[in-house]
């Protein structure tokens, strides 16, 4: 998560939506930036009301003072990049590790709860499934996004926001059958919704 309400935003870390890449540009512009670990990293919206909006605004930043905004994934291509990060060469052996298995196998194994990978839209919504944030983007209108963030910091200092790649999945490439991708977007419906309903740069809820 990346607090900067002094310029009037706040960046949601949705796992696998470019969060570390965003943090690297944005974090020298942050009053607050949590990296670690995971459940503060990638605080969802219901957990950044609870905890980290009433912390600041005891330090003078009021909630009306800045917008909450995140990107959300194709959950295709969300799954995708998650199956390709767990099967970097650091991990084998542990129980996270998918170098061993298609994307096949790891769609079909999170479909049938063996592994765990909490639902983007848990991170975005709130525990009545309405939109927790302000605003929402799609991950491929990342630039929009850019242009949103930078507007909020000025020109000035937005000419120091270069966006660089970071925390990169390793190439592996894959085939999606139709019957892989009817599956992934079963099982992560609620994200497809989600993703197909966000108008790009538009206000979550409208």
């Amino acid at each position: 998560m990346i607090a900067a309400p002094k310029y009037g935003f706040v960046v949601l870390a949705v796992p696998k939506s470019g969060s570390t890449a965003l943090e690297a540009a944005f974090a020298r512009h942050a009053q607050l930036v949590t990296s670690g670990p995971h459940s503060l990293k990638h605080v969802g919206a219901e957990g950044f009301e609870r905890d980290i909006a009433p912390l600041l605004d005891q330090h003078g930043y009021a909630r009306a003072d800045y917008e909450t905004c995140a990107l959300v994934r194709d959950p295709v291509s969300w799954m995708s990049s998650w199956w390709r990060y767990r099967s970097r060469p650091g991990i084998v052996g542990t129980s996270t590790y998918t170098g061993d298995m298609s994307f096949d196998e790891f769609v079909g194994r999170v479909a049938a709860g063996e592994i765990e990978l909490p639902s983007q839209s848990s991170y975005v919504n709130r525990a009545d499934g309405t939109p927790g944030v302000d605003r929402l983007y799609r991950y491929e209108d990342l630039d929009e996004c850019l242009a949103w963030l930078r507007a909020c910091l000025g020109p000035k200092k937005a000419r120091k926001t270069e966006l660089r790649q970071r925390n990169v999945s390793p190439d592996r490439a894959h085939e999606t059958s139709a019957a892989t991708r009817d599956l992934v977007e079963q099982t992560y419906a609620a994200d497809l919704a989600l993703h197909r309903d966000v108008a790009r740069g538009r206000l979550a809820g409208d």
